[in-house]
C-alpha cells in the first residue's frame, strides 16, 4: 500500500508516497485507489493514474478507484468516467454499505457500559462511486464489465452493512453515539440516496463555485 509517511509506516509494509515516483512507480499490476478524500489529492491521483495507463511501454495495469459521490468528488467522477481507459463503473447507495470507521483508533477497545467490543465498521455517509480504468493490456487480462463489476466489488461492498449491529445500522443511529463514539456532539440530517435531505452536499458545491470565482 502506499502513504503519507513511509518513514513510519513502511514498518508495515508502506512503499510510500503514491505520488512519488521512486515508490510508485508499477510496470503492471492491478490496484485499488481509495485517495483520501480531499479534492487536490483526488486530482492529482487521477492525473498521476491517467499517466501510468497513457505509458505503451508498460505492461498490463489496472486501477480500481473507489471515492464518494459528493461535492467535488461529483467532478472528479465526471472527469474519469469521460477517460478513454473507463472499463466499467458503478455506484453503492449510502444507505447500502459501510466503511472502517476512521476514529477507530480513539475509541476503547470495549464499551464501557456492556463491556463489549464496539464496532470497527460504520455506515457510510455518502453514495460511493467504483470506477474500474485500465490499459489495454490491463483490459485483456482482467476483464471486467459492468455486470462483473456489480457481481464482485460491489456486492462484497454492500455485505459490508450487515457486519454493523443493527442499532447502529443508520448514519442518524450512528452519529448519535458521540464524538467519544466516533459520531457527532450535534446530530446532523445526512441522507442522499436514502431520501433524506443533505443540505451541506449542496453547501460543498456552493462552496467549490465561489472559490472559483475568487481566483
Amino acid at each position: 500500500f502506499c502513504s503519507a509517511f513511509p518513514d513510519i509506516e513502511q514498518r508495515f509494509g508502506s512503499l510510500g508516497s503514491f505520488f512519488d515516483d521512486t515508490a510508485f512507480n508499477p510496470c503492471e499490476g492491478s490496484f485499488e485507489a481509495n485517495p483520501p478524500f480531499v479534492p487536490e489529492v483526488m486530482i492529482a491521483m487521477g492525473e498521476k493514474i491517467q499517466r501510468l495507463l497513457d505509458d505503451g511501454e508498460r505492461g498490463p495495469l489496472s486501477f480500481l478507484v473507489v471515492i464518494p459521490a459528493w461535492g467535488a468528488g461529483i467532478e472528479f467522477i465526471k472527469n474519469l468516467e469521460a477517460s478513454v481507459h473507463l472499463r466499467a463503473s458503478s455506484s453503492v447507495q449510502a444507505s447500502d454499505h459501510a466503511f472502517c470507521d476512521g476514529a477507530q483508533h480513539t475509541k476503547p477497545l470495549l464499551s464501557k457500559k456492556k463491556r463489549e467490543p464496539d464496532p470497527f465498521l460504520r455506515p457510510s455517509s455518502w453514495d460511493t462511486a467504483v470506477l474500474l480504468l485500465q490499459n489495454n493490456a490491463g483490459a485483456s487480462k482482467w476483464s471486467v464489465d459492468g455486470a462483473k463489476l456489480e457481481e464482485s466489488f460491489c456486492t462484497a461492498l454492500k455485505a459490508s452493512i450487515e457486519k454493523i449491529p443493527k442499532k447502529f445500522a443508520t448514519l442518524s443511529s450512528w452519529e448519535s453515539r458521540g464524538v467519544g463514539q466516533g459520531g457527532t456532539e450535534n446530530k446532523q440530517n445526512y441522507g442522499g440516496s436514502n431520501g433524506k435531505k443533505r443540505s451541506f452536499a449542496k453547501d460543498g458545491n456552493e462552496q467549490i463555485h465561489n472559490e472559483k470565482r475568487s481566483r
